[in-house]
């Protein structure tokens, strides 16, 4: 039994290949609980992190029922809180103060914003998107500015001294971002041999979930803790890898033997979860992508209904339809709940939800709007940061004017020039610059509250009732209570929850501080809110992953969707696509419907759609049936000066196009290809760079000349 040869493994490197729905957290907490109860090894001297507050929060839970007390011992989080835990006790190391700001991505713009401004970058070169991005992807790669310098291309060139700045202005302002709990973090253990092996001796087990999805910090954090006595546990699947794209890097799973040459590799293959059908689909599609580990999922369960497969002549029909599946499944008791929409892009939830509006059925969209990014929200954890970190100009600028006090734009930018040119921060610059009489007086009062609030925390106040008085004295309570709309009532809502969750917290925690709940709720910043309602979920492909509903449909099954237009392009490897479906699949415990449509509008305008490549490359027994509905349809009018495209333009050099994406653009070479028409399109928004699609595949209008 696999299994149990997991968990009765006692020493050297363990690769785990965990297929969906084996039970490998089931594996995992017992491998734990043997190693501390059978063989004593101390609590302390386990170290295990994933990627989610989701998935560490279930493994202490099952920790705790197996072990007792000795639970509380072991160390179970995320990745990035395991980065804060180490950036937190080795602050000084890395040049920091001990209230160091942890900012999120609108801080980060609003810092970046400032350095592209000054260096006169314009939007069009570089965007503070795109360098978040950038700056994002080089720290998840261990690539400080001096690396990236190393590239000798043109984006690089530009980037760099952007980049430089941003690190200098984050230390300057006692400041660091998401990414460098993580980048810092590894470079530290990397660069520092005496804290290296301090977490060497700490911990000699050393165990990682989801290892298909680790980046090379990640992958490189794992291996540096681990180096001295290779108790190295990793638990992945490389037929779920779906997140390159945020840096995942694949080869970590695949190259395990490489970096461990005398590890164990042990294959979890009997799924849990589905029924005999669904697994036969899932294994006879991912058994056609060429690098992957072998492995093939089963179950002994017996029986289990087919997969349908249902062709719809539009995505009005193919909603109608599926929606009224879903009624008939509530009809014989199933509740809403149990059943989930999958699509591989945002935009095709539009029309399901319409739908379900229409119908007054209940839903929910999973991964929607989240508490800790609502503006309120942040404009309340911006006015903390200062109180904590004066020098977190990015958070004071934030509220500087917010609720509105008379601090306008003019007398802002005259601060920031002020702070900027005498290299001090945002905070000390309020008293010295000259402004109107009215701002300055608004400028002093602001700094005198924030004073007092620094002395509430001298004062050992509570950090809920610094957080009220803020609510109330900076004027955020009055400015919510005179709007009488319900927006504003939900915000002051959100706000009444906020300061609830402060003293929760401190409930929790004896020793509890306003910079360390700051730095806490940091990693909750991603988290996804889950509905106890009845109701159907709605979801991309990506966010399905690691969920499991007995009844899920998977919609929009169609070349350019699934495969997504993006990997038919840019490189024609369409296996991380295949697996993303293969999740997808792979979340139905049940029963599973696919589905696609032969015709579907894109900007006003109907265009035929082909069947995705891999329905075709599922074995034929999973499936139950095979229906086609079709519908003649009217397209929407056309808009002015925008034609319809028909199935076989041809595309000529000088040609006006439009692309849903990219806006207005023109054509400036066409040509044949084994996939079809080619055409390198330059877009008007931005003329340096061209871009080359296949006609079959993209979403492309032709413009009539007026």
């Amino acid at each position: 039994d696999p299994q149990k040869e997991a968990v009765l493994h006692e020493s050297g490197p363990l690769l785990i290949l965990a297929g969906a729905g084996s039970g490998k957290t089931r594996v995992i907490t017992h491998f734990i609980a043997y190693q501390c109860r059978i063989r004593n090894v101390l609590p302390f001297r386990i170290c295990a992190v994933t990627f989610t507050n989701k998935a560490a929060g279930e493994m202490r839970e099952r920790l705790q029922a197996l072990m007792g007390p000795m639970a509380s011992s072991l160390t179970v989080r995320t990745f990035h809180s395991l980065g804060l835990l180490i950036v937190r006790k080795h602050y000084q190391a890395l040049s920091l103060r001990s209230t160091f700001s942890i900012y999120d991505d609108q801080a980060q713009k609003s810092l970046i914003k400032d350095i592209l401004k000054e260096l006169k970058i314009p939007k069009s070169i570089l965007s503070e998107e795109s360098v978040i991005a950038s700056i994002s992807r080089a720290k998840d790669s261990l690539h400080g500015p001096d690396d990236i310098a190393k590239n000798k291309d043109f984006y690089s060139g530009e980037l760099v001294p952007v980049y430089r700045e941003y690190e200098k202005r984050m230390l300057d302002q006692n400041a660091i971002d998401f990414g460098d709990l993580l980048y810092k973090t590894t470079m530290l253990l990397l660069n520092n041999k005496e804290i290296r092996e301090s977490y060497q001796d700490l911990w000699h087990y050393f165990l990682i979930d989801e290892y298909q999805d680790t980046n090379h910090a990640q992958y490189m954090l794992g291996k540096l803790i681990a180096e001295k006595r290779k108790n190295i546990v990793v638990v992945g699947d490389d037929d779920q890898s779906i997140y390159s794209w945020r840096g995942a890097d694949i080869q970590n799973i695949l190259n395990f033997e490489k970096d461990y040459p005398n590890c164990k590799i042990l294959r979890l293959e009997e799924n849990y979860r589905s029924t005999s059908p669904i697994l036969l689909a899932a294994s006879s599609l991912i058994s056609k992508n060429k690098a992957r580990r072998e492995k093939t999922l089963f179950t002994k369960k017996s029986g289990g209904e087919k997969i349908d497969f249902i062709e719809y002549g539009s995505e009005t029909e193919e909603a109608s339809g599926a929606i009224s599946k879903i009624r008939s499944l509530k009809s014989i008791g199933i509740p809403y709940s149990s059943i989930a929409v999958f699509y591989r892009t945002n935009a095709q939830s539009r029309i399901f939800e319409q739908k379900l509006s229409e119908l007054g059925l209940p839903y929910v969209m999973y991964g929607g709007f989240r508490f800790f990014d609502r503006k309120e929200i942040k404009d309340m954890i911006a006015y903390l940061q200062v109180i904590v970190n004066p020098q977190d100009s990015v958070s004071l600028e934030r509220i500087i004017n917010m609720p509105p006090r008379g601090i306008g734009d003019t007398s802002v930018e005259k601060i920031k020039s002020y702070s900027y040119e005498n290299a001090i921060s945002l905070f000390e610059s309020l008293l010295k610059v000259p402004l109107s009489t009215r701002a300055q007086n608004k400028a002093n009062e602001l700094y005198q509250y924030f004073l007092e609030w620094r002395e509430m925390i001298k004062l050992k106040k509570l950090p809920s009732q610094i957080a009220l008085d803020v609510f109330n004295r900076s004027g955020y309570y009055d400015y919510l209570s005179s709007e009488k709309d319900p927006e504003s009532e939900s915000r002051l809502e959100n706000i009444e929850e906020f300061i609830g969750a402060i003293k929760e917290y401190e409930e929790t925690d004896r020793e509890a501080s306003l910079d360390s709940y700051l730095q806490n709720i940091s990693l909750y910043t991603t988290a996804k809110e889950e509905s106890s309602q009845d109701a159907i979920t709605l979801m991309t492909l990506h966010n399905a992953k690691g969920l499991e509903y007995p009844y899920v449909f998977i919609t929009g099954l169609e070349e350019g969707f699934l495969p997504h237009i993006h990997s038919i392009q840019q490189t024609g490897d369409v296996d991380e696509e295949r697996r993303l479906l293969y999740v997808g699949i792979t979340r139905a415990k049940e029963k599973l419907f696919l589905t696609c449509t032969t015709s579907r509008r894109i900007f006003g305008t109907i265009q035929p759609r082909m069947q995705s490549r891999f329905i075709k490359e599922i074995e034929p027994s999973a499936f139950a049936t095979l229906k086609e509905r079709r519908e003649v349809h009217t397209p929407y009018a056309s808009g002015a000066g925008i034609k319809e495209r028909a199935v076989k333009t041809n595309y000529y050099e000088g040609d006006k196009v439009f692309h849903t994406t990219y806006g207005e653009g023109t054509v400036i070479l066409s040509e044949k290809a084994p996939s079809g028409e080619k055409v390198t399109i330059v877009f008007d928004r931005n003329p340096e760079r061209q871009r080359v699609f296949l006609t079959a595949y993209t979403d492309l209008i032709k413009i009539e000349d007026e």
